[in-house]
């Protein structure tokens, strides 16, 4: 590969649903590669569903060989259970990241929505047109694991490929 070429893999973190999206950068080109997510079973035991996202993110990583990863910020909310739970399924991801001796560049949802539709608040339906748009793709929801989380991981791609 190219100086001038980079291979984006974005992580939207999540214990039930991890996003990922891959994007490629060429000069002032985004161009759109695969996107989906990591399901766990909310009934098996944690460890079975940590082991889960570490696998299939290290997985990734060895498939596409991205020249870097890029992963959305935890945002705490009011539930701690659930707080810690976001927090388990992060580590394991940064874990997986970082023995594939990639850094991990790290984004808050605020600078992501900022850098992918110019606003700090922007809603779910301008980033997904924004998404769509700089990528030049339609992207179908709900088809071929295409979902809120895969979209919210490829926006943290282009964030990053912008920055």
């Amino acid at each position: 590969m190219s100086n001038n070429q980079d291979i984006i893999l974005g992580i939207d973190p999540g214990l039930v649903k991890t996003g990922w999206g891959i994007v490629r950068k060429s000069k002032d080109q985004i161009e759109y590669i695969s996107c989906g997510v990591v399901k766990t079973n909310s009934s098996d035991k944690m460890e079975k569903r940590l082991v889960a996202i570490y696998d299939f993110i290290s997985e990734l990583i060895a498939n596409f060989s991205p020249n870097s990863v890029a992963m959305e910020q935890v945002f705490v909310n009011m539930n701690p259970k659930s707080t810690q739970k976001l927090i388990m399924a992060r580590s394991v991801a940064f874990l997986a990241i970082a023995k594939s001796g990639h850094t991990v560049f790290e984004y808050t949802p605020n600078e992501i929505k900022k850098n992918v539709t110019g606003s700090g608040h922007a809603s779910k339906q301008q980033i997904d047109t924004m998404v769509q748009k700089i990528l030049k793709v339609e992207i179908k929801k709900n088809e071929n694991s295409i979902t809120p989380d895969s979209i919210d991981a490829l926006s943290t791609a282009i964030c990053h490929s912008f920055c």
